[in-house]
């Protein structure tokens, strides 16, 4: 014995799926058959074939029968009351669709998704990338970088031919790690407005100024200080840098294989970025382990960071224009080595116990 539920009726757009025309059509429920009355007769269509679209704001839902041809609903309202009457519950996903308290959370959510992306997952795969970088392509980073520099930032070096050609020859008696890969070379540069420094390039290059050599007389406490910037090279700290500031580059490079736009931008990002902390220790453990490979101390270079981070706090204070402050901050890039006491006892454990 069925149940009737002919006290409600909400009128539909019937479409028989073979013709374009539609028709109107009176809609209820009877047991288990949705009816369809016109002035034509009426179509009975077991509940058990057909589906109701979900309400999406004030857009028409649909009854799709199984063998074909739909209503359209427009009075939203009414059909829930009929389909109340009829014992169908509205889905429970339907309900977190339309609730504020999901819709907030779920804005949240997104906004926690990207961040931890933007923390975590771009790094990652910034890192995977770079470390598959052709070389050639690290070879023309690094010309065009060095040529940027060169234009707008770094001066010619004033040390003397012999003293760079005893600096280089040091530093290629160094033996390098076991799962070194790049090569490497020093070129000299000056740079009175950045203070004492040198940084590396993402092919090898290894720009040693000339206020960094006139800090110190310790020729092995310069050598500590190359060892780091080997460990840049080696973790490829600049490329994965340049890869983190263009999320389209590292697609580019990655899918399509495209680097003209990052061969483009690199220059002004490795002049301007600054390292993590996660990079510098990185760094720092490269260096440690090449000082010890070595037979010498990594203490050298919990030395002359020291000393750096002294002579960047006097240039500083000597000279604390605005006009100075505007070109520190254009030439962050060699001056970027943050916490330098704590990579001290990391490095030199027994400074800081004295």
């Amino acid at each position: 014995m069925s149940t009737s539920h002919s006290d409600i009726q909400v009128s539909a757009a019937y479409y028989d799926g073979r013709t374009a025309a539609g028709k109107l059509v009176t809609l209820s429920i009877n047991g288990e058959e949705w009816l369809l009355r016109s002035g034509a007769g009426e179509l009975r269509w077991p509940m058990s074939d057909v589906s109701v679209s979900e309400r999406l704001g004030n857009t028409p839902r649909l009854l799709r029968h199984a063998a074909g041809g739909h209503c359209e609903i427009g009075d939203q309202a009414g059909l829930d009351r009929l389909l109340a009457r009829a014992g169908r519950r509205r889905h429970w996903l339907e309900g977190v669709q339309h609730s504020l308290i999901w819709a907030l959370a779920a804005l949240v959510l997104i906004v926690v998704a990207i961040a931890g992306g933007y923390r975590y997952v771009l790094p990652w795969g910034a890192e995977i990338v770079a470390m598959r970088v052709p070389e050639v392509v690290l070879q023309k980073m690094g010309d065009s970088t060095l040529q940027t520099l060169d234009r707008f930032a770094l001066k010619p070096s004033t040390l003397g031919a012999v003293r760079q050609q005893e600096l280089s020859d040091a530093f290629a008696r160094l033996q390098p790690l076991a799962d070194a890969r790049s090569r490497y070379h020093i070129v000299f540069r000056s740079a009175p407005g950045a203070g004492a420094n040198a940084f590396a390039l993402p092919d090898g290059t290894i720009v040693m100024l000339d206020e960094l050599v006139e800090l110190t007389k310790d020729d092995n406490e310069i050598l500590s200080v190359l060892a780091h910037e080997r460990g840049h090279v080696e973790r490829r700290h600049a490329m994965r840098m340049v890869l983190q500031s263009s999320v389209v580059g590292l697609v580019l490079a990655w899918y399509v294989g495209d680097v003209s736009g990052l061969l483009a931008t690199a220059p002004t990002i490795i002049m301007q970025a600054k390292y993590s902390r996660d990079m510098e220790r990185e760094a720092d453990e490269y260096a440690e382990r090449t000082m010890q490979l070595n037979g010498l101390s990594p203490c050298l270079l919990a030395n002359i960071l020291e000393k750096l981070e002294a002579s960047h706090l006097a240039r500083l204070r000597g000279n604390p224009s605005a006009n100075a402050e505007k070109e520190s901050e254009a030439l962050g890039y060699l001056s970027s080595h943050p916490a330098t006491h704590e990579r001290s006892d990391l490095l030199c454990p027994a400074k800081s116990s004295q």
